[in-house]
């Protein structure tokens, strides 16, 4: 199917724009374009209950998500594997960055928490840290694997008080949420009034069409192609500010992310202000296991071996499935 066949948003299988504008163009076989907020819409005709899990297997978000589809779908390891690979590096990013903004102990949310690593080295760090999974399974695995605290179900199910968070981490999840307004505003609810969101989400850069994609074997394309059935909404910078403004976090700050083709940004009521180097060091070290995340910390830094977060799977994502 071209993408002149794109059935228009008047379409009852169209997904409509998190936006709420009516008017969505065509863009690919498989997504729609916002042109009012830069988002591209997804045309798998999925409800919302098709992103729940109830079973260890079948489902799209159970345990065969974590093992086959990681593997044969995407060409990417499985859970198991990225438990130790993203340890080192893809979490250690994510970490230096929330050390900056603020410093522990604070009460920290991660939704998509997946084998829990991340949560892990918040709590070695000094937060107080919670995980979500749409799996039992997956929970269970990160329990196992990182001793964390995780709960299992969407994040409007979870008894979380009013408050409760002082940092809500979406790493790869926004992306995945069938109806992100409802979700976010959930999460919104949750945070102290001085809270925020960091978030980590493929970056659909408005001036590229699906033919420029494919014409330069951009890797956004990997994140588009056959992939609509997980990836409901692709955001960009424009998109990613206005979903933030409409839901009260108007200050938007843009960073540089683990991979080149996502957006990694926090979103705050107020802009947030920047802690030292050494501010972060002294945080670190009060706590009992900081001084192993310092040296996890300066050893992601001094490191020129970015195999697993850049080169493995920019290769595997750019090779033919």
């Amino acid at each position: 199917m071209s993408a002149g066949d794109v059935p228009s948003a008047a379409s009852p299988r169209a997904r409509a724009c998190w936006c709420g504008h009516p008017e969505l163009a065509p863009y690919s076989a498989d997504y729609h374009v916002c042109r009012a907020c830069g988002t591209l819409a997804s045309r798998a005709p999925l409800p919302p209950e098709a992103f729940t899990v109830s079973a260890d297997s079948g489902e799209l978000y159970s345990k065969d998500y974590w093992h086959q589809r990681q593997t044969k779908h995407h060409g990417l390891p499985d859970i198991t594997r990225r438990a130790r690979l993203d340890l080192p590096e893809r979490c250690t990013h994510w970490l230096s960055h929330l050390l900056a903004r603020r410093l522990p102990p604070a009460r920290v949310l991660e939704l998509g928490c997946a084998h829990g690593a991340y949560v892990a080295l918040l709590g070695w760090a000094g937060y107080t840290a919670t995980g979500t999974e749409m799996s039992p399974w997956v929970v269970e695995f990160a329990r196992q694997s990182f001793g964390i605290d995780a709960l299992a179900g969407p994040i409007e199910t979870q008894p979380f008080a009013p408050g409760s968070f002082d940092v809500i981490v979406l790493n790869d999840v926004l992306e995945h949420l069938p109806t992100p307004a409802t979700t976010l505003a959930q999460c919104a609810r949750l945070l102290a009034p001085d809270g925020f969101f960091v978030i980590q989400t493929p970056e659909y850069k408005e001036h590229l069409t699906h033919a420029d994609l494919i014409a330069t074997g951009d890797i956004f394309q990997r994140h588009m192609d056959g992939n609509n059935d997980e990836h409901l909404y692709l955001y960009s910078r424009r998109s990613a500010a206005e979903f933030f403004s409409r839901l009260g976090f108007p200050a938007v700050d843009f960073a540089n992310p683990v991979y080149s083709y996502d957006l990694f940004f926090t979103a705050a009521r107020a802009p947030l202000a920047l802690y030292s180097g050494e501010q972060v060091t002294a945080a670190l070290v009060a706590q009992p296991l900081g001084r192993l995340v310092q040296a996890l910390l300066d050893q992601a830094a001094e490191s020129t071996d970015r195999g697993w977060a850049i080169q493995r799977l920019e290769t595997a994502l750019k090779s033919p499935r």
